[in-house]
């Protein structure tokens, strides 16, 4: 065991956690220009299945120390960095107040038809408004992720495994959800408590001990690239879904049209933090051996916008460049998102997120 960090003890990792193959540095002296985390991190990526993975990488009793300025630690919307500098532009509050007024109502009609979360419609003309401004690119698909595609018919007991400052599972009690979160760092855990009146548990999913066959849905949203066993973390989805229970993981995808343009500076990436990065086959794999059997597997743009506008900022600083984007740089981000969407109707790897559904067999063995 090194300190790769002068507080942060490291531990290498020599061989592909998946297929057992070696590996070959894929990037070399990368650091945390997002969340400030000391050190320079080594991504490898296996030579035979694809896979891509921090070595070495903070040690289990030390991984806490990479999270202390992490964004779970409070409450943000979606848009709110751009709104801040649209508002810091001299651009009229009252417009972005609309447009973020009118984007939320346009995604509640989305959910309302298409998912059947009736509450939130607000009459004919969200019905209207879900057929029409819902086809346009990518806006239907993002709507969807906020309930990670879950449909009002599979209300049920739901476990977000990971669940932060606790906004995603806010949201999926407020539409009907019996809700449990897990959460491993203690500020996002009490903040979720505090904020939003959650039941949150502050452990890890193993030591949470639920008993087998709890619940209808497991929810793993940017949390599979954050721990040391991605198969353990599966296998123990796996035991504790009823039987024909679904499984929904969100990850970044190093596929993704944004990784191929920013590279090293791509925000998926986020070293020391991510531990892994997968693309959708070896996603696929990882599910397969914990027992579960692939519903559906996609790419989303969702993320692009963000995405974009954070890795030009990583980009900057990795240039020595100062680290604050331009105008243009914002407008890029936005146009980028449907772009993006649409590619991914012909490309449907290319998205910044991998979405995987997975399913627990009524009677199989875990094969491990």
């Amino acid at each position: 065991m090194t300190s790769i960090a002068p507080t942060i003890d490291v531990e290498p990792v020599s061989a592909c956690p998946s297929c057992g193959h070696g590996g070959t540095p894929l990037y070399t002296r990368l650091h945390d220009h997002t969340f400030g985390t000391p050190g320079e991190w080594t991504l490898e990526r296996c030579a035979s299945c694809g896979l891509i993975w921090l070595s070495p990488r903070p040690t289990e009793d030390d991984i806490g120390k990479v999270y202390e300025t992490y964004y779970t630690h409070k409450v943000t919307s979606q848009g709110s960095t751009f709104r801040a500098h649209v508002k810091a532009s001299g651009i009229s509050h009252r417009v972005m107040g609309f447009m973020v007024a009118a984007s939320r109502r346009l995604r509640n009609a989305v959910l309302s038809v298409r998912f059947g979360y009736a509450e939130l419609s607000r009459g004919p003309s969200d019905v209207l408004m879900a057929y029409t401004l819902g086809l346009l690119p990518g806006v239907g698909r993002s709507a969807a992720l906020e309930v990670m595609g879950l449909n009002a018919r599979e209300r049920g007991r739901l476990l977000d495994v990971g669940c932060g400052n606790g906004a995603f599972l806010s949201r999926m009690k407020s539409l009907g959800w019996q809700c449990i979160g897990i959460e491993t760092d203690e500020v996002a855990a009490r903040f979720a408590r505090e904020h939003f009146g959650l039941d949150v548990r502050q452990s890890s999913l193993t030591e949470a001990a639920f008993a087998e066959g709890t619940f209808d849905v497991v929810t793993l949203s940017h949390v599979i690239e954050h721990v040391h066993s991605p198969i353990a973390l599966l296998l123990e989805c796996r035991r504790i879904l009823k039987p024909g229970g679904k499984l929904v993981v969100l990850t970044p995808n190093t596929r993704s049209l944004g990784h191929r343009i920013f590279g090293r500076a791509w925000r998926g990436l986020e070293p020391p933090r991510h531990l892994h990065a997968f693309h959708p086959q070896a996603l696929q794999t990882y599910t397969e051996r914990a027992g579960m059997s692939t519903q559906r597997l996609t790419t989303e743009p969702r993320m692009m916008r963000s995405i974009w506008y954070a890795s030009r900022l990583i980009q900057r600083a990795e240039r020595g460049r100062h680290t604050r984007n331009t105008v243009l740089d914002y407008l890029i981000a936005h146009a980028m998102q449907p772009l993006e969407a649409l590619a991914c109707r012909m490309f449907w790897h290319i998205g910044e997120e991998i979405m995987l559904v997975a399913v627990k067999p009524e009677s199989a063995p875990a094969r491990g």
